[in-house]
């Protein structure tokens, strides 16, 4: 059997744009990539990552997330990858919390820029998911079979902002434990590249003039 494995480096990066840019946490592209990939064929190596991020006061309508994944030692073509696993958790510390469950995150529909091989630009659009202000750990992980797609890897970013991407290996396969970790116990202090795009909520006083634009145009 082909080896499963934790990293991998990145080569090229891809972009997209959509509505305003919420988040970002650009691809270094001479950082490692680490795994993060659901694995039906293999379950106890399916390994989970998610970014700490801080919504403002006035909140967030979160429309699409992207993140980057390269390719590693056994790469597949991801054209049939259709689904990813969206994780969403209050942050409370400097790890998920133990409850914090990542195999049981909401499946959503993902697309792929360039599948076939290189780096892969992977989005989760549609979404409308509405977040007040606080910390969060948020993620979605590709849902894969390794017999068919092998493996690719999220892309990294050294711009770390609040504590560094954590990761869960429920089934225990790669060897660092079935409990949350930083990432570096991979390897390097990094942290995960996403960007999140979608629309702030209105503050009170704009709500009021959208409020008054109405009625004027009624009028």
């Amino acid at each position: 059997m082909k080896k499963l494995l934790l990293a991998a480096l990145v080569l090229s990066l891809g972009s997209t744009a959509w509505a305003d840019v919420l988040w970002n946490q650009a691809l270094d592209p001479n950082a490692a990539a680490y795994v993060d990939q659901e694995f039906s064929d293999y379950p106890t190596y399916s390994s989970y990552q998610v970014h700490d991020i801080v919504v403002p006061a006035t909140g967030w309508t979160i429309q699409k997330i992207t993140t980057w994944y390269i390719d590693g030692a056994t790469p597949g073509n991801w054209t049939t990858v259709t689904q990813g696993r969206l994780n969403v958790f209050p942050k409370t510390g400097s790890l998920p919390a133990a409850g914090n469950d990542p195999a049981a995150g909401t499946a959503y529909p993902i697309t792929i820029v360039n599948p076939a091989g290189g780096v892969a630009e992977i989005s989760m659009s549609g979404l409308n998911i509405v977040l007040p202000a606080g910390q969060y750990w948020i993620g979605f992980t590709p849902m894969t079979t390794f017999a068919t797609h092998g493996q690719k890897f999220l892309g990294q970013t050294t711009s770390i902002q609040g504590n560094q991407s954590a990761i869960r290996n429920p089934g225990g396969a790669f060897g660092f434990g079935t409990a949350w970790a930083a990432t570096s116990v991979i390897g390097a202090t990094l942290d995960s590249a996403i960007k999140i795009e979608g629309l702030p909520v209105p503050e009170p006083s704009s709500l009021l003039l959208l409020g008054a634009l109405a009625l004027l145009r009624r009028r």
